[in-house]
């Protein structure tokens, strides 16, 4: 079918709210609990832990599990999706290569050459493909490591955070007294017309220019 394209139309820009969004943080900072208060979320709890705590979550062992679980989730009533760990499942769909051909690393699977490599990140790229061109909300949720120089660090690799951050809204921290503040945004949205958890989060920003505009700076 050859696609058609409508007639001219004044432009009206919006801010859409966030699709996919990035929460990073240490073990036990609130992530799993933070994107739970999203909407009609499922888990796709690698570890098993968000099932232990009472949320609908599957654990996903293979590829073909993720898609699955993704393919079905609206059909079922959900509107979110969590990726709870983003490094969980970067583990899973490795694992399944190196078993796949009997190889002790990415490098010699597939017949070497960097066959392995490309057919891992071809994997990781379907999936979060398939998550951006689904109607589900996302949540991607990623761990990270306290450091003395730069404070909290992500721990994925950099080139996977590269696909996810290219397929995301909104990039948030959540340090180790539960506070969510946003670090990166698309948009400058007003908080008070996204939804929850989104709508209470911390906006370093504008706290600073509120502080200078009491003290008449």
């Amino acid at each position: 079918m050859t696609i058609k394209v409508s007639k001219f139309q004044e432009i009206k820009l919006r801010k859409p709210a966030p699709k996919g969004v990035a929460v990073y943080g240490e073990p036990m900072a609130g992530k799993t609990t933070f994107a739970g208060k999203s909407d009609k979320p499922l888990f796709l709890s690698f570890d098993g832990n968000a099932k232990l705590a009472g949320y609908n979550a599957v654990t996903p062992t293979n590829k073909s599990d993720v898609i699955s679980v993704i393919e079905q989730a609206e059909e079922y009533g959900y509107k979110t999706i969590v990726m709870d760990t983003v490094e969980d499942m970067a583990q899973l769909l490795e694992t399944e290569i190196l078993e796949k051909y009997n190889a002790d690393n990415l490098k010699t699977a597939n017949g070497g050459y960097g066959a392995g490599y490309s057919e891992f990140n071809n994997n990781f790229t379907e999936i979060v493909n398939l998550l951006s061109r689904s109607e589900l909300n996302v949540y991607y949720l990623l761990r990270a490591r306290q450091t003395e120089d730069e404070g909290l660090v992500i721990v994925l690799k950099e080139k996977l955070f590269s696909i996810i951050g290219g397929y995301s809204d909104a990039l948030i921290e959540i340090n180790n007294k539960h506070e969510a503040k946003w670090k990166k945004k698309r948009y400058d949205w007003d908080d008070k017309t996204l939804p929850a958890p989104l709508n209470n989060i911390i906006d370093p920003a504008k706290a600073k220019a509120a502080k200078l505009a009491e003290l008449g700076l």
